[in-house]
């Protein structure tokens, strides 16, 4: 008897802790399993400046723009390529020009950097480029200057234009060269990667003439070859010195034509700055 009362009172323990074991639900616990924090996600978009090289200290750059899907974003620069060069607002993502002596053109015309952004563990990377345009030491100008070696350029009198020896190729963009047997008006230097022939008016295209020199570069009117010419004909300009605009390139060029052959033969010859 005593034998069959503990096997009873066994099953019954047994069944109520098994019956403890399991929640409400019958999940084998009265307590919820608690839902995980949802993952935050964060962009970051790159950034890119062009500025005149010797900024001021402290002058302001721009801001990184990021996004996370909840919580505040943080920002820090993980490298740059001139360590010191710029600083950034650690809440705002605003860059600033921290060391204004490192921004110089002739030493490094192009500062990058890497800036991470967080957001509750989330990071995500940007690229910095910051693109530094030449000031001219006398003029204090920031144009895109070329101020290299002096080259000739010619092109003899009955040249194939189409030839690429007889095109003066100066970007991918401007290609400069001349027609032969062509008409007055037409047959003035055109911008060959455009335009199949020159036009009076406007050629060559993609192009602005001023006459005049980088030191008073500042105080030019740019307009097209032919009404920068002297009295509006092209011959006149030879032995003139102009500066050439290559104007989606923005880049400004010292030029002087030294010959322009008459008679619709089609030569012609210039100096001109090259790049450094």
């Amino acid at each position: 008897m005593k034998k069959l009362i503990s096997s009873i009172v066994i099953l019954l323990l047994s069944l109520l802790v098994l019956q403890c074991g399991k929640g409400e639900d019958g999940g084998g616990s009265d307590y919820p399993t608690p839902n995980p924090s949802p993952t935050i996600t964060i962009t970051a978009s790159d950034f890119s400046v062009t500025i005149a090289e010797n900024p001021a200290a402290g002058s302001v750059l721009g801001t990184v723009q990021a996004n996370a899907s909840s919580g505040s974003v943080s920002f820090a620069i993980t490298s740059q390529s001139l360590a010191g060069a710029i600083a950034i607002n650690a809440s705002t993502g605003e860059l600033t020009v921290a060391n204004a002596s490192l921004f110089d053109f002739e030493t490094q015309s192009t500062l990058t950097a890497v800036v991470r952004a967080s957001s509750g563990g989330s990071t995500d990377d940007a690229t910095i480029t910051i693109t530094l345009t030449d000031v001219d030491e006398n003029t204090g100008s920031s144009r895109n200057l070329w101020e290299g070696a002096i080259i000739t350029f010619s092109k003899p009198n009955g040249g194939d234009p189409n030839d690429e020896v007889n095109q003066d190729r100066i970007t991918d963009l401007v290609w400069i060269t001349r027609g032969n047997n062509t008409p007055d008006g037409q047959g003035q230097i055109y911008n060959i990667v455009s335009e199949s022939t020159a036009s009076g008016s406007t050629s060559p295209a993609g192009t602005a003439w001023a006459q005049g020199t980088y030191a008073t570069i500042d105080d030019l009117t740019f307009t097209s070859f032919r009404n920068a010419a002297p009295g509006q004909k092209p011959p006149n300009a030879v032995g003139v010195p102009m500066v050439l605009h290559l104007i989606e390139d923005d880049i400004y060029i010292e030029i002087k034509i030294t010959s322009w052959a008459m008679k619709k033969q089609g030569g012609f010859a210039y100096d001109r700055r090259t790049a450094q």
